[in-house]
């Protein structure tokens, strides 16, 4: 046999002959599993969820008067396998179990999946991000690596992550992190920890009966939510009437905007310069920490709640996807999980930063803020394009946390109907009604078999152009700029680029945007297929030599 690295004590990799003799068989990962949980002074039950699935174990956990279950597919780990590697662990889980603990994942269950390494006494649990496997035998074995290197810093430092690549993790630690990693799988294996201090809780409390944080406010909106739609549909705006019919009564909002850069820094918060003037009455720079909106929101909704006038406070998140969540949100995450009276179900530990300013501005001391909750007069809301390219995916995680609205591509369309353009010059020039014309023009890209959510919503070209302060008629000359700079663009690089040819029949040269400006200003919907040119037929005028005008 081969010679494969191995983590030993201390975090020593050292060079060792294996054989299948020395795998862990399904009783001793359950019995590993059950001592992990069992760490901090539990006593908790373990058992297969059945026969046909006996790699998959349902750990049974009291907490609180309650019994917590989770649900772990888990098997003993063994090295080589992938190109003769001699230096990582992998598992071989079946497709069938890997499958039954996503369900339970999506079905709101806690669900994680485990490799369990150990080599002498020493025991770390390996896990990889649950996901659905499509393989097409329930019995396929589906591999799962990790690095040794990875095990063996996991021995001295507790807990590790392993970048696998395109922004996800393979997380590796001591039965001391059980809680710590269960509590916060849903994020672990897309945002890095980077600092552990600030994250870890390896014993979280579950009660959910804390009155201190139930207002009693009724509303007919959801706490979290998401409306979502193809762009111009009026998702904004939505949330935006939605809002004052929210806060008619009072509280507060605080609008943000997600984008690739945005961090957890700036939507928690974090220690940032400031400046002030110090002893001598010079200006000076301090340390001191700053909130972001999310904190700003949650530290006005729990001052409100020792008042006698319970109000809402509401966060707004515009283009929530535009950004990677998992990251922004950090443990936070944790709290979207709201119970009956729409608390955060499970609280997190936390920074000592965050301790600090909350007992500065709440009163108390620090650590009677040792854990937070989202309190049930906190709503946040978000926006969110599946259209706009180079948008993160959301885990399913992170969804179900989530009410969805769906805001469909006409919804919106009363207000613009009527509403009509002059286009073209010459003999080109007519009158286009533009909720007409974005009709059409869906209607082709529909027939192109490109996805609703590429289509113009009625408010792809914003509000204020497309509905005249006065009258039907759009102004020409704004229409037409916006028209090229946002819908032909569009059109050009996203929705229609792999059938330019196409829909751009009426063109001499589709292969340049400039040309098809340059033609629309002259030709108006002329540029465009037969199927949309036929929806605004020309009105030709001939005067017969009776002098009648006839016009067709």
């Amino acid at each position: 046999m081969p010679e494969y690295q191995w983590a030993v004590r201390n975090g020593e990799i050292i060079t060792a002959d294996y054989d299948r003799s020395m795998a862990l068989n399904g009783d001793q990962v359950k019995t590993e599993i059950k001592n992990a949980f069992e760490s901090l002074g539990n006593t908790v039950n373990i058992e297969s969820v059945s026969d046909e699935l006996s790699e998959v174990y349902k750990v049974s956990i009291p907490r609180n008067g309650q019994i917590l279950e989770v649900y772990v597919c888990a098997k003993g780990t063994t090295p080589g396998g992938r190109n003769n590697l001699m230096d990582e662990q992998r598992i071989q889980q079946k497709a069938k179990y890997l499958n039954y603990t996503f369900e339970k994942l999506e079905e709101g269950e806690k669900a994680i999946s485990l490799g369990v390494y150990k080599m002498n006494s020493e025991v770390v649990f390996c896990a990889w991000r649950l996901m659905r496997s499509n393989a097409a035998s329930p019995e396929t074995p589906i591999s799962k690596q990790i690095k040794i290197n990875t095990i063996a810093r996991a021995l001295t430092e507790g807990f590790v992550q392993q970048d696998k690549g395109r922004g996800e993790y393979a997380c590796a630690f001591r039965k001391e992190f059980i809680y710590f990693y269960l509590n916060n799988s849903d994020w672990l294996h897309t945002g890095h920890v980077s600092e552990l201090a600030e994250h870890s809780t390896p014993e979280q409390d579950y009660s959910t009966s804390d009155n201190s944080h139930i207002s009693g406010i009724e509303s007919k909106f959801p706490r979290n939510r998401i409306v979502f739609g193809a762009p111009g549909t009026g998702k904004s705006f939505t949330l935006n009437k939605e809002k004052d019919d929210l806060l008619k009564n009072g509280g507060e909002y605080e609008r943000v905007t997600f984008h690739p850069d945005y961090s957890y820094a700036s939507f928690v918060g974090t220690y940032k310069p400031v400046p002030c003037v110090d002893s001598d009455g010079k200006d000076a720079i301090t340390y001191k920490y700053v909130p972001g909106p999310f904190m700003r929101t949650y530290i006005k909704a729990l001052k409100n709640m020792k008042t006698d006038n319970p109000l809402p406070y509401l966060l707004i998140i515009e283009e929530i996807n535009r950004a990677n969540v998992a990251a922004v949100f950090g443990e936070v995450f944790q709290l979207l999980d709201r119970d009956e009276d729409f608390v955060s179900e499970y609280p997190v530990r936390a920074s000592e930063d965050i301790k600090k300013y909350l007992a500065e501005e709440l009163g108390g001391c620090a650590e009677d803020y040792a854990e937070i909750k989202i309190p049930d007069n906190m709503f946040i809301w978000a926006t969110m394009n599946s259209a706009d390219q180079g948008v993160f995916p959301m885990d399913t995680a992170f969804k179900r946390r989530w009410n969805f609205d769906y805001i469909s591509i006409n919804h919106n369309e009363n207000d613009i109907k009527g509403n009509f353009v002059n286009l073209g010059s010459g003999i080109y020039r007519r009158a286009i009604e533009w909720n007409e014309l974005r009709k059409a023009i869906n209607d082709a890209l529909s027939s192109y078999k490109i996805n609703e959510d590429k289509l113009l919503g009625p408010y792809f070209l914003s509000r204020n152009i497309v509905v005249p302060s006065e009258g039907n008629e759009i102004d020409e000359d704004v229409f037409v700029s916006a028209f090229k700079s946002k819908v032909l663009m569009y059109l050009f690089d996203d929705a229609a680029k792999q059938k330019r040819s196409s829909l751009f029949d009426g063109c001499k040269e589709t292969t340049k945007y400039s040309s098809i400006c340059k033609e629309f200003e002259k030709r108006g919907v002329e540029i465009f297929c037969k199927e949309i040119r036929d929806k605004f037929p020309r009105i030709i005028s001939v005067v017969a030599e009776s002098g009648e005008e006839y016009k067709y």
